[in-house]
């Protein structure tokens, strides 16, 4: 039998594992007993809705994440929660959500049920800015259309759809057509893809850069009536 030595390019850029999985469903099970609260509200003009905020606190937002247990942490969210769960949150409270690059960590039905979730708990009129990994780019890459130079960190079409689909716990995949389906089936309206640091309520507009060579930016409405 010959020597076979594996390639880098076979390898995954982040192992899902079943370590990994235990350590997130034990931090879940003890963030859910210990810090199942309503958030905490700014004392500001308008209530903001940050999710997924991971190490990006936005200054006069409600910034959300996963359970952490750093009690030293600079970036400890205001809000910790499990976004497989209804939010323990009153109907009509935010006059704006942000969430950057977290839809993708969720089953095709709980994102379905978090949009519902954030739909009750927005005000009539308040808009929702979402931004995923747009599957519509790395498909361009994988045949061989013009893309970002970024994409070039993958020396095939198919590695960059495995990192895409395989690793960083992503669960679902996203372009526009499929978003705005399951925004208008929650009830949203005027659903519309938009660009980098473009759309409809400019408070919103906290897109990261770093990430905007693979991103979807989709906005949608909660009717007014």
């Amino acid at each position: 039998m010959g020597n076979f030595q594996t390639r880098s390019i076979c390898k995954s850029r982040f192992k899902v594992s079943l370590f990994g999985i235990l350590k997130f469903e034990s931090k879940n099970f003890l963030g859910r007993l210990l810090f199942n609260q309503k958030p905490s509200l700014k004392k500001t003009e308008q209530n903001l809705l940050h999710l997924g905020c991971g190490n990006t606190i936005l200054e006069g937002w409600t910034n959300t994440d996963f359970f952490s247990f750093n009690l030293f942490s600079r970036s400890k969210p205001d809000w910790m929660l499990d976004l497989r769960f209804p939010l323990n949150c009153p109907d009509n409270t935010w006059d704006g959500v942000f969430t950057e690059h977290t839809l993708e960590h969720l089953y095709p039905d709980q994102a379905s049920e978090l949009l519902q979730e954030l739909y009750r708990t927005m005000k009539p009129g308040a808009w929702i800015r979402i931004t995923v990994p747009d599957l519509q780019k790395y498909v361009d890459y994988y045949l061989g259309k013009e893309v970002n130079e970024k994409f070039n960190q993958w020396e095939t079409g198919c590695e960059a759809i495995r990192t895409l689909t395989q690793d960083y716990f992503h669960l679902s995949l996203w372009d526009s057509n499929l978003l705005k389906i399951c925004l208008q089936e929650v009830g949203f309206v005027n659903v519309q893809e938009v660009d980098f640091q473009q759309g409809n309520n400019p408070i919103l507009l906290n897109d990261g850069e770093n990430r905007l060579w693979e991103t979807l930016y989709m906005e949608a409405q909660k009717p007014f009536n």
